[in-house]
């Protein structure tokens, strides 16, 4: 091993940070402990090949001082280089996914969960004697003065706000303002105040992080922001971080420091597009599955890879900014929405809230495919829920020339009998596949016959398609694939290919989809037709027809499936703006029946029976 050397700069051509190194800790650690995000979807192992950097000046080695030779296009992977001076490196531009559409936010005349009261206090005299807190309590109207079941019990009952109120009443100003969190009061600051009145909200996925900055007081979305989740620089999925809570030295506390920075840029970012400063945020939603919930809070999610694969906790008591370090009023407080079991967490819980599923007259299926799958099946009278291990390989991981939806992504393939015909995000030449694209590609196989039901290439049906598609199948290195678009015509001049092993990775994902679908149906076991909800980043994008036609979503009316768009985001703003739908939220946490897929009777024979593909 390498001995602990002087520290060393490293820079980001292109930018003005400047981050301390040194040559025992890899070029991905010191981009990691300055903050800056570079995926890393297999932990930093050096086996998704997804961290690729150039070092135009500068010498990295491998961790035994070796020279190492760059890969394709002059490149390393960061994950296995170290440097040995000052270096500078070019990172590949990141964009964050696009999770659909959450700008347009249904509200209705239910009570807000935040709003502001202005008060004329009398204040007490030596003849008319009182506390000044009752003061207060007497200034509320009739209706105001109750007390609340979020945040507890009480008005202006703790340390905190009653030092707040001594600053406040020492000018005597003629008029205060009290914020209240439903009835509960959360600020006080002299004056009216009453026209500014903003908050956030948050849906934390594993790869993208959604921040909405909403006018509490006209009560719509004034700004979005997205953002890569940094924590992806520690692997692609909720397991591989949960491994490195306890593998890795201070993980825990290294992944909680990765997205609290990233809400906080998030923040910053909403209040320079909208104009306003933190101050005039006053609370803050959060929905997440449950290992972003855990580690957000910084709290351990070790519990959920133990049997009986238990989350730490349901409910949250709503926080202060201090306790995550989140730069809005300093008086404001966090709500992190309720988990329901296990690997199902609050981005659900939201989710169900959005599509209005805990009160539907008739049966519904929600399929939240994200980086995670969630499946929720119900009837407004009953609520089934799973987790299935979806994987990120809709979001480009573990697939070779795979990418997030992004500019340069491939979201549609259509083989012809002149080639095949892409269509890129952004319009330029293209990067790699998306989710969409490649669920699209690996249909348009199986349609053509390219690829059998079981999912294995087949030359002696390539033999009996044109000459140009003919060529596109090819043996590289012992492994079949697929050539979607050829070098000459992609950005990086490298082939953009589907291999036999993406298939697999398909396979398996819709595989676990399918049969969650199948358990959640038989509990409820509807009767006629269902209609079907796609949710998260990458069903907002999915061909319904390639869906089907591959065997990812039971067999229905192409007209019964629609898109919920960003459902968790979209739960989460309608909880910040609603007392009522806040509290379905924690209705709703405790109505939905979990089921661990793992544990059915008949699980494993079911999954493997489900990796072929459906006959067409």
């Amino acid at each position: 091993m390498i001995e602990p050397s002087a520290t060393y700069t490293l820079h980001i051509e292109g930018n003005d940070l400047y981050l301390p190194c040194s040559r025992d800790k890899t070029v991905l650690r010191a981009l990691i402990d300055g903050g800056v995000f570079l995926e890393a979807n297999c932990g930093g192992r050096g086996t998704c090949g997804k961290c690729k950097i150039q070092v135009p000046q500068g010498q990295v080695t491998d961790k035994n001082g070796l020279a190492v030779q760059p890969g394709s296009e002059n490149t390393y992977l960061a994950c296995q280089v170290y440097p040995q001076g000052d270096i500078t490196i070019v990172l590949k531009k990141e964009q964050a996914s696009q999770k659909g559409q959450t700008t347009e936010i249904r509200v209705d005349d239910s009570m807000p969960l935040v709003r502001k009261v202005v008060l004329a206090p009398a204040y007490p005299t030596v003849d008319n004697h009182y506390s000044l807190q009752e003061m207060i309590q007497q200034a509320l109207p009739a209706q105001t003065a109750v007390t609340g079941c979020l945040a507890g019990t009480g008005f202006i009952d703790n340390a905190a706000m009653l030092r707040r109120l001594s600053e406040v009443v020492e000018t005597k100003p003629e008029l205060i303002t009290i914020t209240l969190l439903e009835q509960q009061a959360i600020a006080v600051e002299a004056h009216d105040t009453s026209k500014v009145l903003y908050g956030v909200a948050f849906d934390i996925g594993t790869t993208t992080v959604v921040g909405m900055l909403i006018d509490l007081n006209a009560r719509q979305v004034v700004a979005v922001c997205s953002r890569n989740n940094p924590q992806a620089s520690m692997g692609a999925d909720v397991i591989s971080r949960i491994q490195a809570t306890h593998e890795l030295l201070g993980g825990l506390e290294g992944l909680s420091q990765l997205i609290r920075r990233c809400l906080k840029q998030i923040i910053a970012e909403l209040c320079c597009t909208a104009a306003i400063i933190p101050d005039n945020i006053y609370a803050v939603t959060i929905a997440g599955n449950a290992t972003m919930s855990h580690l957000v809070l910084e709290i351990s999610p070790s519990t959920l890879v133990r049997k009986p694969y238990a989350a730490l906790f349901k409910y949250m008591a709503p926080l202060n900014p201090q306790d995550m370090e989140l730069e809005i009023n300093p008086q404001g407080k966090i709500v992190v929405l309720p988990n329901i079991a296990s690997f199902v967490g609050s981005d659900t819980t939201a989710a169900i809230l959005a599509v209005d599923q805990d009160i539907a007259e008739t049966p519904l299926l929600l399929v939240d495919l994200g980086t995670n799958g969630e499946m929720v099946i119900g009837d407004g009278q009953q609520l089934y829920a799973c987790s299935t291990a979806a994987g990120p390989a809709f979001e480009g991981a573990h697939i070779r020339d795979g990418m997030r939806a992004a500019d340069g992504a491939i979201t549609d393939v259509v083989l012809t009998a002149q080639g095949i015909q892409v269509q890129v995000i952004g319009n330029g030449k293209p990067v790699g596949l998306c989710g969409s694209g490649i669920v699209k590609a690996v249909a348009e196989l199986v349609k053509a016959g390219i690829i059998n039901g079981s999912g294995r290439f087949t030359s002696a049906a390539a033999a009996k398609l044109p000459p140009g598609l003919q060529a596109r199948l090819r043996n590289q290195d012992g492994q079949w694939e697929f050539v979607l678009v050829e070098g000459a015509d992609s950005a990086s001049g490298a082939d953009i290919s589907i291999t036999q092993a993406d298939i697999r990775q398909i396979q398996l994902v819709k595989s676990s989809i399918y049969t969650g679908i199948e358990f959640l149906m038989e509990k409820l076991n509807p009767d006629g037709e269902m209609a079907i909800y796609l949710a998260g980043a990458f069903g907002n994008y999915i061909d319904i027809d390639s869906a089907l036609a591959i065997g990812m979503l039971p067999v229905c009316k192409k007209e019964l499936v629609c898109s919920a768009g960003n459902a968790a985001g979209t739960g989460a703003a309608q909880a910040l703006l609603s007392a009522e739908k806040m509290q379905r939220c924690f209705a709703i946490a405790g109505k939905v029946n979990y089921l661990e897929l793992a544990a059915q009777p008949g699980f494993q024979q079911r999954f493997l029976s489900n990796l072929a593909f459906p006959r067409l």
